[in-house]
Order: structure tokens, then C-alpha cells, then sequence
């Protein structure tokens, strides 16, 4: 009796060890289809190499498998072994690219406009971001526009020059002696998205008219090098942050992958939009994280925290709308309360900064990239 279930048995196994078989090769070919757009897109070769190398991997684990573990050709264990790990390689080179267009969607960069008042005064804080989409650059203008029209005061963010010799500080310090719009512009070509100074023209404009009602609410660069030299004198763990920092050199990487990008085909430049689109994605989460300290921070974002919350506090006028970078929000809140108890969060919305390009014409008909 157990002799003749044992073949039956023996049968069913090999039914269900096919059946998975099967299911796992077409998982395996569907990745393979959707890597190699991917890989072709980023360099014509990229699949044929990926095979080739596939191939010349699989050799040895082919003779060492067929060596020790089994019988038959050679030829036999090394095109299965080889087939599959093409899939593997190309899927593992594939998967970056697909995981930073999704995080992009799924865990968006966002940026808080929140509306402050302590009973008297009302304060709107609009969180900023230097690139981003053009939707969000646009909203962000249409509400400073009608800020303007209920009567606010707007206060904007920015380091003011001051002397030649403290603003080739602040260029050193601050950005390795790069032109910051230069760099902006250079970011947003290779993301696909946009520099916010391109779209505040209109309140530009209307502050050459009234410029009672824009306030730069913000240090100069004379300012910023005395409290540098305070912080440097009296915080030894400032003063080892920055030393540290110091020493990692600039070496110009991102100018180079602009320029190479810039000589890329229009496959490359679309691919390169997508991953840093998502690079940035993931930085501004992690840079707009109050918990996350960076050795300038005590200079760049603490002490102008204390001079943007002083100014709020001096403004004699009652309605003001501040444009500003959403890390500074939590640490002037908190001064601003310090001063005042009475101040609370009236209201919050969120606005997303980042998304492709693609995603605004395909939302609206007749309009085309």
C-alpha cells in the first residue's frame, strides 16, 4: 500500500513544484520588461552588458552545479542560471529608478502655510522651497496677490549683501563660493522643475510701487559673520560642526553631472528628471524634519529664527504673510509664544513642491509640454 501512494505523492509534488515554477518565471519576465525600457533609455548598451555579464557569472555556479550536485551537459544548467540572473541584474539596476518616481507620488515633499494670531495680530507663514514645481510656485504667487489686496504686509526671506569682503564670506560659508541663483536654476533644468523667482515677478513689481508693504525680514551678511564669530567664540561644538564641515572639499560634482546631463540624449535628461526628483524628494522630507540638526544651523536657522521673530513682534501693522523656508516655522512659533502665550495655530494647509511635469498636462486637456 505505502509503495503505491508513494509515486502519487511523488506526482503531486512535481504538479505543484511546476505550477510554482511557472508562476516565478512569469513574475521574472515581467520584471525583465519593466527594466529594460529603463536601461535602454539610460544607455543603448546598458541591457546587452547586463546579459553579457549574466552570462559570464552564471559559468562557474553552471560547473560547480553540475560538478557536485547533478548530472547532464553543461549547457543544460548554465542557460536557466543565466536567463534568470539577467532578470535579477537588470531588475536590482531598474529598481532605483522605479522606487524614487513612486516616492515622489506616494511620499510627497510638503511644505506647511499656516496661519498664526495671538488674538491681535494674524500671521500667515507660507513654507518655502527655492525649486520646485511650477503649480506650487504659481499658487504661492496667486496667494500673495490677494495678500496684498486684504491688506497684508509681506515679509520675505533672504540674506542681504552688505560688503564686498562679508558677502564673499557668506558665498564662502554658505554655498562654496557658487552664485546661488546660478545653482537654483542649474537644479531645476536637470529636475524638470522650476526656480521661485521666475514666477513672483507681479509682487516684484508691485513692491517697486509700494515698498512700504515688502519687507526683506531677514539678516545681512554683515549680521550673519558677527554671530558666526560669537557662535565660534562661545560653542566649542559649533565651532567643531563647522570645522568639520570645512574640511569636506566642494568638488564641483554637480556642475560636471549638469554638463554631462546638458550633452545627454532626451532619454538620459528624462530619466535624470525622474531620480532627482526623487533625490529631492527625500532630502527637503528629511531637511523640513526639525529634528534634523546640521552643523550651520545654529547660525542659519536659530539666530535668524530670533531676528525674524523679533520683527513679527516689533510689526506695529496687524495682518502680515511671510514667505519663508518650512524649518524655520517650528523654532519661530515657539519664540514667537515665548514672548506671547496667547499666539496659537489658527489653521494649516499643505502644498506639495514636487511632481513631474508630465503629471500637469495629463490632468489638463489641450495643454502640452
Amino acid at each position: 500500500m505505502a509503495s503505491s501512494g508513494e509515486p502519487a505523492v511523488s506526482t503531486a509534488r512535481a504538479g505543484w513544484w511546476t505550477r510554482l515554477t511557472t508562476i516565478l518565471w512569469f513574475i521574472a519576465a515581467l520584471a525583465f520588461l519593466l527594466a529594460a525600457p529603463v536601461l535602454l533609455q539610460a544607455f543603448w548598451l546598458a541591457l546587452p552588458l547586463t546579459v553579457l555579464l549574466a552570462a559570464v557569472l552564471s559559468l562557474p555556479i553552471a560547473w560547480l552545479w553540475r560538478r557536485f550536485v547533478t548530472t547532464g551537459r553543461l549547457f543544460t544548467a548554465w542557460l536557466p542560471l543565466s536567463i534568470a540572473t539577467s532578470i535579477l541584474l537588470a531588475a536590482l539596476l531598474a529598481a532605483p529608478v522605479y522606487y524614487l518616481a513612486s516616492i515622489t507620488q506616494v511620499a510627497p515633499a510638503l511644505v506647511p502655510q499656516v496661519t498664526l494670531t495671538n488674538g491681535e495680530k494674524r500671521i500667515v507663514f507660507q513654507g518655502m522651497q527655492h525649486v520646485a514645481a511650477s503649480r506650487f510656485f504659481k499658487g504661492v504667487a496667486f496667494d500673495l496677490e490677494d495678500a496684498l489686496a486684504r491688506g497684508y504686509v509681506l515679509y520675505y526671506e533672504g540674506v542681504a549683501p552688505s560688503t564686498p569682503a562679508n558677502d564673499r564670506w557668506f558665498e564662502q560659508v554658505a554655498t562654496h563660493g557658487r552664485d546661488l541663483t546660478t545653482a537654483y536654476r542649474e537644479l531645476g533644468e536637470v529636475c524638470g522643475l522650476d526656480f521661485q523667482s521666475d514666477y513672483l515677478r507681479v509682487v516684484v513689481n508691485d513692491s517697486l510701487v509700494h515698498p512700504r508693504n515688502h519687507v526683506i525680514a531677514d539678516v545681512d551678511t554683515t549680521q550673519l559673520r558677527a554671530e558666526y564669530g560669537r557662535l565660534i567664540a562661545s560653542d566649542p561644538k559649533f565651532a567643531a560642526g563647522t570645522a568639520e564641515a570645512a574640511d569636506v572639499p566642494d568638488t564641483g560634482g554637480l556642475d560636471r553631472i549638469v554638463g554631462w546631463l546638458r550633452r545627454g540624449t532626451d532619454g538620459q535628461r528624462e530619466m535624470a528628471g525622474v531620480l532627482c526628483r526623487g533625490f529631492m524628494t527625500r532630502a527637503m522630507t528629511r531637511s523640513n524634519d526639525a529634528g534634523n540638526r546640521l552643523p550651520l544651523d545654529p547660525l542659519i536657522l536659530d539666530y535668524r529664527n530670533r531676528v525674524l521673530s523679533q520683527r513679527l513682534l516689533a510689526e506695529p501693522r496687524r495682518l502680515i504673510y511671510v514667505t519663508y523656508g518650512a524649518k524655520h516655522l517650528p523654532g519661530t512659533f515657539a519664540l514667537l509664544r515665548h514672548a506671547d502665550p496667547r499666539w496659537r495655530v489658527a489653521s494649516v494647509k499643505w502644498l506639495r513642491t514636487i511632481d513631474s511635469p508630465e503629471s500637469y498636462s495629463a490632468n489638463l486637456p489641450g495643454i502640452t509640454d
